[in-house]
């Protein structure tokens, strides 16, 4: 039941993450990823799939501000040709198609 409070208070104590599984997190939206990766700059992997809250916005968002992202698990609709441009060594071979 994490939501984006959750996801506030993980950017604001845990600037050092580096690894996040969100995926069944039905109550995160891009607001609460925008807040995440504020201050996580140094996230290097993301599991986001089956967040219903979450947009082909709050995938691009992760991906435009972790500068070290590796690796991204989401829904293959999720992610817009302009984010696979920029990310498609992290996202493409990556992306479910569910």
């Amino acid at each position: 039941n994490l939501g984006d409070m959750a996801m506030a208070e993980l950017g604001e104590h845990c600037t050092l993450l580096k690894e996040i599984v969100l995926s069944h997190c039905r109550q995160i939206t891009d607001v609460g990823l925008t807040h995440l990766v504020k201050s996580c700059t140094l996230l290097e992997s993301c599991q986001m799939v089956y967040c219903s809250g979450i947009t082909s916005a709050g995938v691009a968002t992760v991906v435009s501000s972790c500068p070290n992202m590796k690796k991204v698990l989401v829904e293959k609709w999720k992610v817009s040709q302009r984010t696979k441009r920029r990310a498609g060594s992290v996202i493409a071979c990556l992306c479910v198609d569910l």
